[in-house]
């Protein structure tokens, strides 16, 4: 039988880590909600260009003003794309910090699942201990009376 003082410092231990594995998921969902943000800011930020450019001088750009124009909304899409592979691996960060948070959790319930079943089983056999003594001493009174 597991002594469950022993075991409680281990789910200390335990609990520890899960803290830590929800504080990680915190972080990579926090992370990912920041890069949501830059994205839609990049996003908006494109397409108040495009409007710009469009509404400069009735709509009609020259050739330089145009080649400006694409050049830098090339450069924006191509920033658009890197974020985009940045926000993949965000989120695949939040999905493997999630299994790590889920397993945490799981070692911690069966570890509070063992603790209790030992403190159960020592109850039980204090309960047995204690109605064996109540047996004996009703034996040994019933006997002292038969004298």
């Amino acid at each position: 039988m597991a002594d469950p003082k022993q075991l409680g410092k281990v789910l200390v231990m335990v609990d520890k880590q899960l803290e830590q594995a929800n504080l990680a998921l915190r972080q990579a969902r926090s992370t990912v909600d920041a890069l949501q943000q830059q994205m839609q800011q990049l996003q908006n930020y494109r397409w108040d260009y495009i409007k710009q450019a469009q509404n400069k001088k009735g709509g009609t750009l020259q050739a330089s003003e145009y080649q400006q124009f694409h050049f830098y909304i090339s450069k924006l899409d191509s920033t658009i794309t890197q974020h985009v592979a940045k926000q993949r691996q965000a989120q695949e960060a939040v999905q493997q910090k999630q299994q790590d948070w889920q397993q945490a959790k799981q070692r911690q319930q069966a570890l509070q699942l063992l603790i209790d079943n030992a403190e159960q089983q020592r109850r039980s056999a204090e309960a047995k201990r204690e109605q064996s003594a109540l047996d004996e001493f009703s034996t040994q009174q019933y006997l002292r009376r038969q004298r």
